[in-house]
C-alpha cells in the first residue's frame, strides 16, 4: 500500500458522506470501476452515505447499476456536504464536468483513480490526490487498490467478479491491447474462480445500438476522408439539427464508428472521429484510434491537451464549428507526424 492509498483508506474511514463520480460519457470501464468502489465501501461501512452520480445508466446491465443517481438534463453536480470525493477512470476535472457543474469547488478531498497516460496539467490543489499505476483499466486499478486498503474485509463475490471481468474486457479489447499485463490475466483468473461472467452475451449486448443510430452512421460516412493510412469522419451541429438526431443516436453511432469501423477500412490503420457535445454548442469531442505499430495517437491527443493511450485517445476541445475543429486536429497531426 503506497502513501496515497494509505491516505485514501484514512479518508474513507472518517468520511460520512462520500461522492463517487467518473468521466463524462462513461464507458463500461468507467461504470465498472465506480460501481466496484461503491460496493466495497458500502459493504465495509454500511452506515456511510455513498452516492454515485452520472447522467446515464450503462449501455449494458451491470451489477448495482440501479444504485446510480442518474441526473436529469437540467440537473448540475454541485457541492452538497460531501466530505470525500472519489473519481474513477479520469485524472482531469474537465473530463468529469458539464457546463453548470460546480462540484470542483467542493472543499472535500478528491482522489482520482485512473489508468490513462496523461499529464495532470490542471491547477494543483492541496487536497487533490492521484492513484494511477498505468494498469489495463480503471477497474483493475480500483480492484488492486481495494485489496490493498481493505485486505480481507474486501470480499470477492459474484458482483465484484462480474464488474472486474466486464471492466477489464471492455478496456483491453479482450486482452489485445498493450496495457494488458501478466497481472491483468492473474486478476481475471482470480475473480473468475468465484464467478464466470458470460462474456459472449455481454459483448453481444454491448455491441447493440439503437436503430435510429443507423441514419447518423450514414451521415458520418458521407464525410469519410482517407489520407494515406489515416481516415477521419465528422458530423456537424447543423446536420444534427436538420435531421433531428437525438443525443443517444449520435453518441451510439460515434462509438460504433470509432471502435468498429475506422481502423477496419482496407489500407487504413488509424484516424479520428468528431462530434459536437450536446450540453455545450462550442465544445467538441474528438476520439483517435490506431492499429499497433502505425501511429501513437496518445501523442496527438496530448498535443491538443487531451489524453489516453497509444492506440486509443480523446480530447474535448472548444471551437465555433466543425471546420475549425478539423483545422486544429489536422494541424496537430501534421506537427506530430512530420
Amino acid at each position: 500500500m503506497n502513501k496515497t492509498e494509505k491516505l485514501l483508506k484514512k479518508h474513507i474511514k472518517k468520511a460520512k458522506n462520500i461522492l463517487l463520480l467518473t468521466h463524462k460519457g462513461p464507458d463500461i470501464d468507467a461504470f465498472s470501476s465506480m460501481l466496484l468502489m461503491y460496493k466495497a465501501i458500502k459493504e465495509t461501512y454500511p452506515s456511510k452515505q455513498i452516492i454515485m452520480k452520472a447522467r446515464q445508466y450503462p449501455s449494458s446491465k451491470l451489477p448495482l447499476m440501479k444504485e446510480i443517481t442518474v441526473l436529469q438534463k437540467e440537473d448540475n453536480i454541485k457541492p452538497e456536504g460531501e466530505d470525500l470525493i472519489i473519481i474513477t477512470d479520469s485524472s482531469l476535472w474537465r473530463l468529469c464536468q458539464e457546463p453548470g457543474d460546480t462540484i470542483k469547488e467542493s472543499d472535500a478531498p478528491v482522489f482520482f483513480i485512473d489508468h490513462h497516460r496523461i499529464n495532470v496539467d490542471e491547477e494543483e490543489r492541496e487536497n487533490q490526490f492521484f492513484i494511477n499505476e498505468g494498469r489495463s483499466s480503471a477497474t483493475e486499478q480500483v480492484y488492486v487498490t481495494l485489496k490493498r486498503i481493505f485486505g480481507n474485509k474486501f470480499k470477492v463475490d459474484e458482483d465484484v467478479s462480474a464488474l472486474v471481468q466486464y471492466g477489464i474486457i471492455s478496456d483491453t479489447g479482450r486482452f489485445l491491447f498493450d496495457l494488458t499485463t501478466p497481472e491483468t490475466f492473474r486478476i481475471f483468473a482470480e475473480v473468475m474462480e468465484v464467478y464466470r461472467a458470460d462474456v459472449e452475451e455481454f459483448e453481444y449486448r454491448s455491441a447493440k445500438f439503437p436503430r435510429e443510430a443507423t441514419d447518423v452512421v450514414i451521415e458520418y460516412l458521407k464525410t469519410l476522408t482517407i489520407k494515406g493510412d489515416m481516415a477521419y469522419m465528422y458530423i456537424s451541429q447543423d446536420i444534427i439539427n436538420q435531421k433531428g438526431f437525438e443525443k443517444q443516436a449520435v453518441n451510439e453511432a460515434f462509438v460504433f464508428l470509432k471502435d468498429k469501423y475506422l481502423r477496419f477500412i482496407q489500407g487504413v490503420h488509424w484516424g479520428f472521429i468528431v462530434k459536437p457535445m450536446f450540453n455545450d454548442e462550442n465544445e467538441w469531442s474528438v476520439s483517435f484510434r490506431s492499429t499497433k505499430g502505425y501511429q501513437d495517437v496518445g501523442i496527438i491527443a496530448k498535443e491538443l491537451n487531451g489524453g489516453g493511450h497509444e492506440y486509443a485517445s480523446a480530447i474535448k476541445i472548444k471551437a465555433n464549428n466543425v471546420e475549425e475543429i478539423l483545422e486544429m486536429v489536422l494541424s496537430a497531426i501534421k506537427k506530430v507526424t512530420s
